[in-house]
């Protein structure tokens, strides 16, 4: 018992920073290589900690700044195709409650979501559009609702309708030519001049 003992107490003898066993004659050289190999379990690897990110989904993604706004997400056709339902459907329920204010409205909402939500590079189809959607979508319903002869009813329906939203259809021009202007509109018309020469 008392050889195991001296050996456990020329364990510390051996300093921390040396790897294998000392020189010839410090103290614990008698131990062997087998029990030298324990001492790598005095170190242990700590795992990194865990990295932080900033508050967003589970991918790590940051979450968009409050008075970040969205991006544009229409492209030019999906956004005449989207002004072409909405003036049709506005005209539609117009039709059917008499009230004529719902189809100019369905107008003004129509142009200035696409000039809002279309990508910068279409935004020139998406003003100069509007009032040949109107036109066909109110001949469209025109004639889905006309009564007695369809080309009398469908071309009386259409002047009246026009006449009494006109007001309309120019606020409605004014505000999607207002949106464009701002997100980029001038930038389109020198593309479209340069394509041109």
């Amino acid at each position: 018992m008392s050889q195991p003992w001296r050996q456990e107490k020329t364990w510390p003898a051996r300093g921390p920073g040396r790897g294998g066993a000392g020189p010839p004659g410090e103290a614990g050289r008698s131990w062997s290589g087998n029990r030298i190999v324990l001492t790598g379990e005095s170190r242990r690897v700590e795992p990194p900690p865990p990295r932080l990110t900033p508050a967003g989904d589970r991918r790590g993604r940051a979450a968009a700044a409050p008075d970040q706004r969205p991006a544009a997400r229409l492209t030019g056709r999906g956004a005449l195709l989207g002004m072409f339902v909405v003036f049709f459907l506005g005209l539609l329920l117009a039709s059917w409650l008499h009230w004529s204010p719902l189809a100019g409205g369905s107008f003004v909402l129509g142009c200035g979501a696409a000039a809002r939500w279309t990508k910068p590079r279409d935004l020139l189809s998406v003003v100069v559009s509007p009032p040949a959607l109107f036109l066909i979508a109110l001949l469209g319903v025109k004639a889905l609702t006309a009564t007695g002869n369809v080309l009398i009813s469908v071309a009386e329906g259409t002047v009246l309708t026009l006449a009494d939203i006109a007001p309309w259809l120019f606020a409605g021009v004014a505000v999607s030519l207002i949106i464009a202007f701002f997100r980029g509109l001038p930038q389109c018309i020198r593309d479209l001049r340069g394509r041109g020469r």
